[in-house]
């Protein structure tokens, strides 16, 4: 069995959007991997003057990727502090069968700092979608 890396900070930088790569996520006693492309992130350390949040949930990393077999990924990380039956941080992934699915999932997200990624990375994922001109 081929060894994968798995998804870490380090697999989300601008060097890295738009290459294929392959990713690795542990699940609980499971694993995800897949080969595919970066199409967008979001890390709220990146963010300049990014406001603390105590007390309350909210996402810390954000990523779609479109997969070598041109399925979507979302992966993301949200931040649980000082909550009775979550706590620390927790990774997510979902499957999309198409990009409106991905967008409609992101815009669903209610995390108290939606606004300062949902439209970005939509339009950094839809950008390098569509075929350049």
């Amino acid at each position: 069995m081929l060894w994968w890396p798995a998804l870490t900070e380090k697999s989300f930088s601008p060097k890295l959007v738009g290459k294929i790569r392959r990713y690795r996520l542990t699940r609980g006693e499971g694993v995800l991997s897949f080969q595919g492309e970066l199409l967008a992130y979001h890390r709220h350390a990146d963010q300049e003057d990014a406001p603390d949040y105590p007390g309350v949930s909210h996402l810390l990393t954000l990523a779609l990727f479109r997969t070598k077999k041109g399925r979507f990924v979302v992966y993301y990380i949200v931040d649980y502090p000082d909550n009775e039956h979550l706590c620390g941080q927790h990774q997510y992934a979902t499957h999309l069968p198409e990009f409106a699915d991905v967008a409609r999932f992101v815009a669903a997200m209610a995390y108290i700092n939606a606004e300062s990624f949902r439209s970005k990375v939509i339009s950094d994922a839809t950008a390098r979608l569509s075929p350049s001109a």
